[in-house]
């Protein structure tokens, strides 16, 4: 089964995101989104880029490194992106299981959310829409590694 917020759920979720009646649901969409989920169940941090260009999914980026991965957690926000979220795993496996919408979750003091949140809020549609995608993805919540992941990109170095 699928590890929740791996390399393995990402593909997942972007083979998905390739349907056309997903890219009209999200077609405001546009630039860079960036989610750092802190604090994983196998000891790392993990970050994850999604590049949007009108709803369609252009680019996307992963990485992981051993918590606390210093460099990810320090890093500066940057007005290249639209909107950055930090939040530890447990949030955000909540979210994706709908233990927590995504409202309840950006007006948690345990989700930081960067960027421009009067933007954000009319984004939300779009957001529920990835939320739903996202979350329709069959996963596993507690494991100890990634020892079977496919095509696992080197851990990074904190």
């Amino acid at each position: 089964m699928i590890k929740y917020y791996t390399k393995a759920w990402q593909d997942e979720c972007v083979r998905r995101m390739q349907a056309p009646e997903f890219e009209a649901k999200v077609k405001k969409l546009n630039g860079l989104f960036v989610f750092r989920v802190l604090d994983c169940p196998d000891g790392y941090d993990r970050t994850m880029q999604w590049t949007f260009s009108s709803g369609k999914l252009v680019d996307v980026k992963y990485a992981k490194g051993v918590a606390p991965w210093q460099q990810l957690r320090d890093e500066p926000f940057s007005t290249a992106m639209i909107m950055r979220a930090t939040c530890p795993y447990q949030m955000m496996a909540a979210l994706n299981k709908g233990e927590i919408s995504p409202l309840k979750a950006l007006t948690s003091p345990h989700y930081k959310l960067e960027g421009n949140k009067a933007l954000l809020m009319q984004l939300m549609p779009a957001f529920n829409a990835w939320n739903q995608l996202c979350s329709a993805v069959e996963v596993t919540y507690e494991y100890s590694s990634e020892e079977d992941e496919q095509n696992e990109p080197p851990a990074a170095s904190s």
